[in-house]
């Protein structure tokens, strides 16, 4: 199961040294925190690759926040389980 305290840890990692001054959530939007769009794009794939789903493109393209990452992948994957 892919929490938020999964998506967190994989940005602080991405982040570094910079992730010490944050406060990171399920309401962290991932533009606010300095990430860029090919990072953003890593721990997508990293999650996929964690929960072993994959995700719809554009909809991953429309994740904002840790939170609306968390709840695609837990919907992706209940879709698949009822596949």
């Amino acid at each position: 199961m892919i929490t938020v305290d999964t998506v967190c840890a994989l940005i602080a990692k991405k982040l570094g040294s910079k992730a010490t001054d944050l406060t990171l959530g399920a309401d962290t939007a991932f533009d606010s925190v300095g990430l860029s769009s090919l990072q953003i794009a890593d721990i997508v794939y990293t999650i996929e690759d964690d929960a072993e789903v994959e995700l719809d493109p554009s909809q991953a393209a429309n994740v904002k926040t840790v939170g609306d990452l968390v709840e695609l992948v837990e919907t992706t994957r209940a879709a698949g389980a009822a596949a």
